[in-house]
C-alpha cells in the first residue's frame, strides 16, 4: 500500500563505503524510507514491525546475466564446454508449455530474492524462437514475486551447428538430419514478434521490462543484428549478447569476419551504453578500449566461465580501461547456482590472479 508504514528494527545497516554494519532501525512509508536512526525509532500507530535481529540490511544485488528458462535442467551438465552446453540446450530447454515456463521464470526469481538479489537481466530462451505468450509468462513470475526484471528474448538466425565453420560439413549423415531440425527461427519473425511484445507489454515497466538478447554475434547474421539495434533504439530498450565467452567463438570471428567479434558488432552500430555484454573473456586491449569508447558494459560471470572452461575474463583490465564491469550468475545448468554472494567472492579471489 503507498500510505502504509514498516519499520525494520534491529538489524545490522551496511555502510559500504565506511565498511561498517552498526545496529539500526529503518521506517519506511509505501516503498520510500523516511527515517534511519541508531536504535529506538518510533513509528506511527499501525505500523508493520520486522524483527531484523539477526539480520544485514543492505541495498539489494543486481545479476547482470542469467537465463530463467532454465531452472528446470538444473544440475544437469558436467564437465560441459560452451559448446557442449550450446549442443544440449534444445533437450534442456525447449518444448516447454507457457506454464513450465513462468514456473523455471519463478523459480529462478524465488532463488534469486532468498539470496538478496532484487533485480536481474535475463536472456531468457525459448526454441527456436521466442514467442509474446512466453514473454509475458516470464515477465508475470516476476511480477508475482516481486522483482525486477529486465526480459531480454534470446534469439538468432543460425544454430550452433551452422554458426561454427566447418562444424556442419563434419556431422555424420544422421546428425546433420538432425541438425536441420533444430534450425534458428527467422529473424523476420523473432524482430517481429519483440515489436509485438514490447507494444503489448502488459506489466508494470517500473519492474519488469522486456530487452533484446541477440544470443551470440556470430550466430545472428548482419541483417538482424541491424534490426535489434533499429527495435532497441525505437523502444529504448537494453540488448545483452554473449561476448567473446569460449575461444572457439573467437576463432570463429576471425575466420568468418577476418575480425573480433567486438569489432564486428561495432561494424553493425550495436554497441553502446543499452548493451550490456555477457562475459567477455577472449578480448583484446583494442576490444577493451573499443568497449569503453561505447559505453557498453560488460557482466562477468565467473562461476560459468570457470565451470565450462570458458577461461578468466580480464576484469582488472577491463575497469583499467573504464569499462563498466557489473557481476552475473549465469544460469544454474553451467553455475550450479544463483547465489550473487558466491558469483561476488569469486569475482573477487580471480581479481588477484590478474594482478593487485
Amino acid at each position: 500500500m503507498p500510505d502504509e508504514f514498516q519499520i525494520i528494527r534491529g538489524g545490522r545497516l551496511l555502510d559500504i563505503d565506511a565498511r561498517t554494519a552498526e545496529f539500526a532501525d529503518v521506517l519506511i512509508k509505501g516503498n520510500a524510507i523516511v527515517e534511519i536512526a541508531s536504535g529506538g525509532l518510533g513509528a506511527p500507530e499501525g505500523a508493520i514491525e520486522i524483527d531484523a535481529a539477526d539480520r544485514l540490511l543492505m541495498p539489494g544485488l543486481v545479476n547482470g546475466h542469467t537465463h530463467g528458462n532454465s531452472s528446470l535442467a538444473k544440475g544437469m551438465g558436467d564437465r560441459w564446454t560452451l559448446e557442449l552446453l550450446l549442443n544440449a540446450h534444445p533437450w534442456t530447454g525447449a518444448g516447454f508449455t507457457q506454464e513450465d515456463k513462468c514456473l523455471a521464470a519463478k523459480l529462478t526469481a524465488c532463488e534469486l530474492v532468498l539470496g538478496g538479489c532484487t533485480a536481474c537481466l535475463d536472456m531468457f530462451a525459448e526454441g527456436p524462437a521466442p514467442s509474446r505468450e512466453g514473454l509475458e509468462a516470464a515477465g508475470q513470475a516476476y511480477m508475482d514475486v516481486g522483482m525486477r526484471a529486465v526480459v531480454a528474448p534470446m534469439m538468432s538466425t543460425r544454430g550452433l551447428w551452422q554458426a561454427i565453420p566447418g562444424l556442419y560439413d563434419v556431422l555424420p549423415e544422421e546428425m546433420k538430419t538432425v541438425a536441420d531440425g533444430l534450425q534458428a527461427g527467422p529473424g523476420a519473425t523473432s524482430l517481429e514478434t519483440c515489436r509485438d511484445a514490447l507494444h503489448n507489454w502488459p506489466h508494470d515497466p517500473a519492474r519488469v521490462k522486456l530487452g533484446l538478447g541477440p544470443t551470440i554475434p556470430h550466430h545472428c547474421d548482419e541483417t538482424f543484428w541491424q534490426g535489434c539495434r533499429d527495435l532497441a533504439r525505437e523502444y529504448g530498450v537494453l540488448m545483452q549478447t554473449h561476448l567473446a565467452e569460449s575461444k572457439v567463438q573467437a576463432v570463429a570471428s576471425q575466420e568468418l569476419y577476418g575480425m573480433s567479434l567486438t569489432a564486428f558488432l561495432d561494424a553493425q552500430g550495436v554497441l553502446g551504453p543499452n548493451m550490456v555484454a555477457a562475459h567477455a573473456i577472449w578480448l583484446s586491449t583494442d576490444d577493451m578500449h573499443l568497449l569503453a569508447d561505447r559505453g557498453v558494459s560488460v557482466s562477468h560471470n565467473p562461476m560459468s566461465n570457470l565451470r565450462l572452461g570458458s577461461g578468466v575474463a580480464a576484469t582488472v583490465a577491463m575497469r583499467d580501461a573504464g569499462i563498466n564491469v557489473a557481476i552475473g550468475t549465469d544460469t544454474c545448468t553451467c553455475a550450479d547456482a544463483l547465489n550473487m554472494f558466491e558469483a561476488t567472492r569469486l569475482a573477487c579471489t580471480l581479481s588477484r590472479v590478474q594482478g593487485p
